[in-house]
C-alpha cells in the first residue's frame, strides 16, 4: 500500500511538470526525463504524428541524434509498436502486444535500430487521436521485457499527459484563429470558401477558386455556391440556414456533403459553423457564417485503419499486413520489413483478401482511401 501510495504521489509531482510543458514546450525534454527515471526506463520519445501521416519525434531523452534521425528518416515504418496508433486512446501497450518476441527479434526494425541501444522492449501509449493528428508516449526498456512496476508508474501519469495534450490542442487552435489571414487561407492546399446564411461566397482561397472555375462540383451563380447534387445542395443550405437561428446541433459540429466529378473522382467538403467561441471574431471579419472545405479523397494511414479493422474484423497481424502492403510495397518488401517468410505474408495476404471481399493488392489501396477521411479540420 505504502509504495503505491508513494508512486500516485511523485505521479501528482510528476503531474505538475507535464501541465508546464504543455503550456512550454521547451520544458518537455526535462519532464520525459522525469518520467522515464520514474518508469525505470533508458530512453523515451514524445511522436506526433501530423495530419499528413509524417512522424515527428517532438521530445527525445536518453537516445543519441543519430538514432533519432534515423528513425524519423529510415525505421518509423518498421516499428511495430506503430500498432498503437490503433489501439484505444490511453491504453498501454509493449511490443509483445503486436508481435511474439522471438519473431520481433528477427526483424529488421530490431538488429539495426532497437537492439544496438540495448533495447529490448517499450512501453506505448496512444494520448491523443484527432483530424490535426496524434500523439504517442514510448517509453523504451532495457534488459528486459516492460515490467509491472513500469506500467503502474505510466498508469498514474496518463490522465495527466492527455489533459496536457488537449490543453496543447486548445492553444494551437487560439493562436492557428488569431494568426489567420487571406495569404493563410490561399496557402492552403485544401479548398476554403466562406459563406454567409444565403450560401453566397464572402472569400474563396486560391483552391476554391479552382474548382470553382471548373465548375464540376461546385460553381459560383451570381456569387452564390451551387453543388452539382442537388441533395447536397438542399442540405447545405439547411445547414447555414441552421446556423443563423441558433440550432445548437449545428453551432459547434460540421457537415459533411459527398460530391463525384463526371470523371469519377470524388470529393468531400465540410461545413464548419463559426457560430461558437471564438470562431466568432473571425465570421465577422469575413462577413460569414461558416466555412466549407472542399478536398479529392486522399490517403492517410492513420486514421483509416481503425475502422478497417474493426469493419472487417482483422487480426492485429492481419491489419500490420495490410497497412505494410499499402506503405511499403509488395510481398517480398514487406516480409523482409517483417522479418518473416514470403509464405506466411502471402498467408496473411489471402485471409485479407477473403475478409475484405479484394483480390489485388491495389484493391487494398483503394480501400484504405475509400474509408479515409480527405479533409482535416
Amino acid at each position: 500500500m505504502g509504495q503505491a501510495d508513494g508512486t500516485e504521489r511523485k505521479a501528482a509531482v510528476a503531474g505538475g511538470g507535464i501541465y508546464d510543458a504543455a503550456l512550454d514546450d521547451s520544458r518537455w525534454p526535462s519532464t520525459l526525463r522525469c518520467i522515464v527515471d520514474m518508469a525505470g526506463g533508458q530512453s523515451g520519445g514524445l511522436v506526433r504524428i501530423g495530419a499528413a501521416g509524417e512522424a515527428v519525434i517532438a521530445h527525445a531523452v536518453g537516445v543519441e541524434p543519430a538514432y533519432v534521425q534515423s528513425y524519423i528518416e529510415t525505421y518509423e515504418p518498421f516499428d511495430p509498436s506503430r500498432g498503437v496508433l490503433h489501439a484505444p486512446v490511453g491504453e498501454i501497450q509493449t511490443i509483445r502486444d503486436w508481435i511474439d518476441v522471438d519473431e520481433f527479434r528477427t526483424t529488421m526494425f530490431y538488429n539495426e535500430w532497437t537492439r544496438p541501444q540495448g533495447l529490448e522492449d517499450a512501453a506505448n501509449i496512444l494520448l491523443d487521436k484527432s483530424a490535426e493528428g496524434l500523439s504517442r508516449l514510448s517509453i523504451m526498456k532495457a534488459g528486459g521485457p516492460v515490467d509491472r512496476r513500469m506500467v503502474q508508474v505510466i498508469s498514474h501519469l496518463t490522465p495527466h499527459l492527455q489533459r496536457a495534450m488537449v490543453v496543447r490542442q486548445q492553444l494551437q487552435q487560439q493562436n492557428a484563429l488569431e494568426t489567420i489571414s487571406v495569404r493563410t487561407l490561399d496557402a492552403l492546399r485544401t479548398a476554403v470558401l466562406l459563406l454567409d446564411a444565403d450560401a453566397h461566397i464572402t472569400h474563396a482561397n486560391a483552391g476554391a477558386r479552382d474548382i470553382l472555375d471548373e465548375a464540376e462540383i461546385l460553381r459560383s451563380v451570381r456569387g452564390r455556391l451551387v453543388t452539382s447534387d442537388p441533395n447536397a445542395d438542399r442540405v447545405l443550405r439547411q445547414a447555414l440556414a441552421s446556423t443563423v437561428v441558433g440550432d445548437r446541433a449545428m453551432t459547434g459540429a460540421s457537415i459533411s456533403l459527398h460530391l463525384t466529378a463526371r470523371d469519377g473522382s470524388h470529393f468531400v467538403a465540410h461545413l464548419l459553423p463559426l457560430t461558437a467561441g471564438r470562431r466568432q471574431s473571425f465570421a465577422a471579419s469575413y462577413g460569414a457564417c461558416a466555412v466549407l472545405f472542399v478536398s479529392k479523397a486522399a490517403f492517410d494511414t492513420s486514421l483509416a485503419p481503425d475502422l478497417i479493422r474493426k469493419l472487417f474484423k482483422l487480426t492485429p497481424t492481419e491489419l500490420r499486413v495490410l497497412l505494410s502492403i499499402v506503405e511499403i510495397g509488395g510481398v517480398p518488401d514487406v516480409a523482409r520489413s517483417m522479418g518473416t517468410a514470403e509464405s506466411t505474408i502471402k498467408t496473411h495476404l489471402a485471409r485479407i483478401f477473403a475478409k475484405t471481399g479484394t483480390k489485388r493488392q491495389a484493391d487494398l489501396v483503394r480501400l484504405m482511401a475509400a474509408f479515409t477521411p480527405p479533409i482535416k479540420i
